[in-house]
Parts: C-alpha cells; structure tokens; sequence
C-alpha cells in the first residue's frame, strides 16, 4: 500500500508527533496525499518550481491541525498545481538512464520507483537507487545521490518525509523528482565518496583523523579569499562549475566513518547546529537587527530534520558516511551562494530570547503562577504560541520550518554555552540550546503572527513573493 497511516517516529531520535491528531485528520490527510499522488506533476509551474502539498498537508496534521485546517491547505494547493500528464514511454531498469534530467517524464519515474517500494524494503531501495556506484559513477557523470539534494534540497525532503512517516508513496515521489532534476552538480558529490582509495588531500595539512569539526571549517571558508566575488544574486548552478573543487576541499576535512551509532549522532549534530547558525545569524545583523529570513538558507533548516530518519532507515555505514557528508558538502554550497553571509555569534546571543507576542492576552487569575513573574504565568512555554501562529500561516514552510526547530529544542535545548568552544568559528563558546527558540522566534516576527493580527509576510528572496536584499537595506 503507497499511503497507509503515516507512521510513528522510528527511533527515539526522530521527530515525535504532536498531540492533537485525530481518526478524522488521519483520513483526511491520507486521501489528500493519495489524491496529489495521483493527480499532480512534481513541479508546480514549468520554472521547476516544486509541489510542497504532501510537506504542508502532513505537517498540519503532525501538529494536530484539524479536518478544517487540512482541507483549507487542500484547497490553496490545488488551485496552483500543475495537473500530471502522461510520459511518452514508461521507465524500466534497462531504461532508467535515457529521461533523466526530463520533467515530462515524471509520471513515468513516478510508476517505475512505486512499483519498486512496494516489493522491495525500503532500505534495499535506497541502497540501489540513491547509494549504489550503478546509479552514479559507474553509468552516470550525475548520478541519483547528486540529483536527491538539487533543487535546494527538495527531492532529499521528499524521500525524508516519506522515511519518517513510513509512507512509500511519498518515497516514489521523492525518487521521481531526483530523476527528473536538471541541475545534478555533480562536483559537489564527487566520485572519491564512491572511491575511497581517491579521496583528495586536505587543504590544511596534518588534520587529524578524526577530522574538522563543522564550525572551524566553515570560519575557514568565511576567511577564504576565492569566494570574494560570490555575492547574494549569484547562481548556484555556477557555484559547482566555478568552486566546486574548492568546496570538496574544505569539506574533505568532515569526517565520518558511519560504523559508529553515537558517532553519526554527533555528526549530525554538527550539522543542525551548524544549518540552524547559518540561516538565523545569516540574516542577523551588527545592528542586533534579524532582517533576512532568507530563503535558501531557510531550507537548509527544513532539509536537515531529515538527516534522523535516514540515519535510522540506512544500514550501511558507507551510505551513512556518502550522505552526511554529501548533505555537508551542499550545505556549505548555499551559503557560499548567497555571499557568506557572516554569522555574528556574540551578538545572535546576547540579544533578546523572544521577541514579544503581540496583541490581546488573557490576565490570569490570582492563584496562577509564579506570582512574582506575570509573563511565566501567561505563557511558561513560548512553542506553543509559535506553534499556534505557525498553524495557520498561509505560507507552506513555515509550518514545517518551526515544527523542526521545535524539535531541535527538544533534543539539544539543554546545551550549555561552552559545549562548542575550541572551534575556530568566532565567538562559538557562545553557542548553547536557545539557538532554535531564538531563530524561531525572529522568524514568527519576520514572517508575520497571523493569529495574533498581524500581515503575513513571505521570505527574503522567495521566488513566489519576490523580496529583494536590496530592498531591506
């Protein structure tokens, strides 16, 4: 069966679902997700621009949104997605490299990868199909692992999803979409990680074995005088052709060897933290101001809450290591891409914790507490206002943006500042477990609390609703 009931977490280290679900939000998200499956393409317009109904739909329902929310975000889909058509020829394992890079054959890659999930485990599928040298560089310059983080991540997020909540269905779908990416950028995810005897020599000479922690790599990329001429309008299909090679050789440093369950854990750490700095102190300003809630960066964040469920779904420690690292190597990519933006970690966390919610609040009532400090009384845990408002924003990432903080919160919130001091990144003895309410927080404020009164508002540089850097400064 493609759609079952969305799963449970599959480990204790994946994202848990929130209270609030019911029989009737069960039923209705799985026929919304049965019917987009059946009814629309991949892509949304012709620009490549992809159909996020499953992420919002299964996100609302994991929160607890009811029947009404569900069918509201059914409705906002439909009304812009692209109805599927049919492929001029179907796809088979001896044809499988003839169409890739052609979204006209999406529905035929859809077919082919349903057929698959539904006689194979999921695991063994993602070993032939995303893992294998088959698949990449034995037949192909830009293979599937390539083309599962083009598209600013988006097959990857698909797949993920379909790992989390044991959906095959949206596992066909994230496939399909790898297949029919344009822009693989096959420099990013070269062949060493398929060929260990030809992994490229360090730029910094005598690294341990152990490897470079996440942060001290990336202050050397932020001090590197190759990326100068990189600025925010720069096209990341030139990012490969240009720097390709010279991002390979920073993050040829990051070393993980996969065979370690609390290694991976750590490494994968590594990267939430490192994402989550990225976007929200990317967008912070010297003037302690948060004014870009910039869009790429912002899928980074929504991208790495997938890392647990592969990791839990993935039993080689080779493909463990070949996606960890290839997820690092384009990470560092998109924020290249958008002119390495400076991450100012003393003044990211010096400022305020939460900016305050606005509009009409209760009083409570005398016997509430603490007496001695009204706010706590009011609202002792600020996720479920954020929460609350991200529910029902029209936007179709903010909902999954928070949700994943929030669940970065749970897992990591009790990390001291000093946990990371020793990187070479500035100020990184800063760093503690507020990052993900704080980035959180900022982001509610920059995106609009609708459920508060205020005006929706969009991300920086989102195709949909353009908002130029230009126009903040």
């Amino acid at each position: 069966m493609l759609w079952p009931n969305p799963g449970p977490p599959l480990t204790t280290e994946t994202p848990v679902h929130w209270p609030g679900i019911s029989p009737a939000s069960t039923a209705a998200v799985r026929e919304y997700l049965q019917k987009d499956y059946e009814q629309h393409h991949g892509f949304f317009n012709e620009k490549g621009f992809h159909n996020h109904t499953p992420f919002h739909l299964l996100v609302e329902w994991v929160l607890g949104g009811t029947p009404a929310h569900l069918s509201a975000i059914w409705d906002q889909h439909v009304a812009v997605e692209r109805r599927q058509f049919p492929s001029d020829h179907a796809i088979t394992a001896a044809t499988f490299n003839d169409h890739l890079g052609d979204e006209s054959y999406y529905q035929a890659y859809l077919h082919f990868f349903s057929d698959i999930v539904l006689r194979k485990p999921v695991n063994a599928v993602l070993e032939e199909w995303l893992f294998s040298s088959r698949v990449n560089y034995d037949t192909l310059k830009d293979g599937m692992l390539n083309r599962l983080l083009a598209g600013v991540m988006h097959p990857l997020i698909y797949v993920g999803f379909g790992l989390e909540f044991s959906l095959p269905g949206l596992v066909a779908e994230g496939l399909a979409h790898a297949a029919v990416h344009k822009n693989a950028t096959s420099t990013l995810v070269p062949r060493y990680l398929f060929d260990t005897l030809s992994v490229p020599r360090p730029i910094t000479q005598g690294a341990k074995s152990a490897g470079t922690h996440a942060f001290s790599i990336l202050a050397r990329i932020q001090c590197a005088h190759q990326f100068n001429n990189v600025v925010p309008d720069f096209k990341f299909d030139n990012i490969h052709t240009k720097y390709g090679e010279d991002i390979q050789r920073y993050a040829a440093e990051w070393i993980v060897e996969g065979m370690d369950s609390k290694e991976v854990a750590e490494k994968v750490k590594e990267l939430i933290f490192l994402n989550v700095m990225i976007y929200a102190m990317g967008g912070w300003t010297e003037a302690k101001e948060f004014r870009y809630a910039e869009f790429t960066l912002m899928h980074l964040v929504t991208s790495s809450i997938t890392m647990s469920s592969y990791m839990a779904t993935i039993s080689s420690p080779a493909s463990k290591s070949m996606l960890l690292r290839a997820y690092f190597s384009r990470s560092l990519a998109y924020w290249i891409s958008r002119g390495r933006p400076i991450l100012n970690v003393r003044s990211f966390f010096a400022s305020s914790m939460v900016p305050a919610i606005p509009g009409h609040t209760p009083k409570p009532y005398p016997s509430a507490f603490p007496k001695h400090a009204p706010l706590d009384a009011l609202t002792p845990n600020p996720w479920l206002q954020i929460i609350q408002s991200a529910l029902v924003h029209p936007d179709d990432h903010l909902g999954k943006f928070q949700r994943t903080l929030a669940y970065y919160a749970a897992l990591y919130g009790a990390v001291t500042a000093g946990e990371f001091k020793g990187t070479e990144l500035d100020g990184s003895e800063c760093v503690d477990g507020t990052l993900f309410l704080r980035a959180a927080g900022l982001t509610m404020e920059r995106m609009g609390r609708v459920r508060e009164g205020e005006k929706d508002q969009y991300w920086t540089n989102d195709p949909n609703f353009k908002i130029s850097f230009a126009s903040l400064r």
